[in-house]
């Protein structure tokens, strides 16, 4: 039946990559979020991702490889040296939560790239994925890029688990691969990699920081601002100041400290903190929930979207956040809050 969640054995698997291999779209499991899945050199195929998530032509995809192999691939063969240098120092971290952006192949769609000329890859770690996407190639007897957006409605909270999948989508997929939750939970770190000698941009932040960035190629890196609803082009998916956001109203309080949030007895609006509930004043009233009662910043990545959904479903007027310290994960923690938050 289309849209049912499998157990990622290795007969789903091969199903899954013979399904991607015919330009049908799938659910995949990666560390950061679940993908809507379909191979990458397919216009068709890459037309039904955002016809599924309504999700604007303007917004450019991902591509998923198996190897740094396989991703450098899709690049344009012509990039300069200083860029290939960069982009095998960066590829330490992969397979991982990065994308590199660089000038693309003339192989790539343009559909992919939303006509620009640079595109996003990445190298996921998870072996589901991994397994995937070295089955499909197998059988097409060639590296074959995997396009594989958050698989949500485009806009609304990412899924970070196969449920969250089909709740959302699963009437337009033909399988959903179960890998469990996501254990990153948030959608890659995007960096540009400039055709000349510019400084490294962050365009996306993730759970790679600038500082492990910079360390890896050895020079600093810089960070650029999201881009304006409405923006002609983008250089990569998430841009938008506007995203990742939940159906009821959120709001980020201007207090970041657990006691800048007071629990609403009212049962109306529902506030979500950071660490402990009962550090905070009126925790108790169970109108309060906590992103990590551990106090890590790890568990509130992968706690973010769940939570949200969460809420959504608990049917509150409104949602407060109180903020977490933006240093390490919490950079890329409040720059989903922020998004979420805009009206």
């Amino acid at each position: 039946m289309a849209g049912t969640i499998t157990p990622a054995t290795e007969e789903a698997i091969s199903r899954a990559a013979s399904c991607l291999l015919h330009g049908q779209l799938i659910g995949l499991p990666t560390e950061t979020v679940y993908g809507l899945a379909a191979r990458g050199d397919d216009a068709e195929a890459v037309a039904q991702i955002f016809a599924a998530k309504n999700r604007p032509r303007n917004n450019p995809l991902i591509l998923h490889t198996a190897s740094a192999a396989d991703a450098f691939t899709l690049f344009a063969d012509d990039c300069s040296p200083q860029l290939w240098q960069r982009a095998r120092r960066l590829s330490g971290f992969w397979p991982g939560p990065l994308t590199l952006i660089a000038p693309r192949h003339r192989s790539i769609l343009d559909d992919v790239t939303a006509g620009g000329d640079t595109v996003a890859v990445r190298v996921p770690n998870h072996p589901v994925a991994i397994a995937v996407l070295q089955s499909l190639a197998g059988r097409a007897g060639q590296v074959v890029p995997v396009a594989a957006p958050s698989a949500n409605r485009s806009n609304y909270v990412s899924p970070t688990t196969a449920q969250h999948v089909a709740e959302g989508l699963g009437d337009q997929v033909e399988m959903i691969l179960d890998g469990g939750p996501c254990h990153v939970g948030l959608e890659s770190t995007i960096v540009l990699l400039p055709a000349d000698d510019s400084p490294l941009c962050v365009l996306r932040s993730g759970a790679i920081s600038p500082a492990q960035l910079s360390e890896a190629v050895g020079e600093p890196v810089e960070s650029l601002p999201a881009s304006p609803r409405g923006a002609a082009v983008v250089a990569a998916p998430g841009q938008f100041a506007k995203h990742y956001s939940p159906q009821t109203p959120l709001s980020l309080s201007s207090d970041p400290t657990p006691g800048g949030v007071r629990c609403d007895r009212s049962g109306r609006v529902l506030q979500i903190v950071f660490g402990p509930i009962d550090a905070v004043p009126g925790g108790d009233c169970g109108h309060m929930w906590s992103f990590n009662p551990d106090g890590k910043l790890e568990t509130a990545a992968a706690q973010l979207y769940a939570t949200l959904r969460r809420a959504d479903d608990a049917q509150y007027e409104a949602i407060q956040v109180s903020g977490c310290p933006e240093v390490g994960l919490g950079v890329a923690i409040m720059d989903r809050l922020r998004r979420a938050s805009q009206k």
